[in-house]
């Protein structure tokens, strides 16, 4: 397992947070993912042979937020 750290700058609320924390636990590969709203950081714990970071980034940009 690995950890990747996104900074998503768009989130402001509780909502938002646990909608990019549920849906990207549902991705194939992703074991863990915990967002800090004051610092607007999404974690992810994953396994690279199933998903990439570039994936997860592409996945939550989907979702509509900016992710840096």
């Amino acid at each position: 397992m690995e950890t990747v750290a996104f900074n998503v700058p768009t989130l402001s609320c509780g909502a938002c947070s646990d909608k990019i924390q549920e849906n990207v636990k549902g991705l194939k590969g992703v074991t863990n993912s915990s967002v800090d709203l004051k610092s607007q950081q999404l974690k992810v714990e994953y396994n690279p042979s199933d998903i990439s970071p570039e994936e997860i980034k592409n996945h939550i940009s989907k979702m509509g937020y900016e992710v840096l």
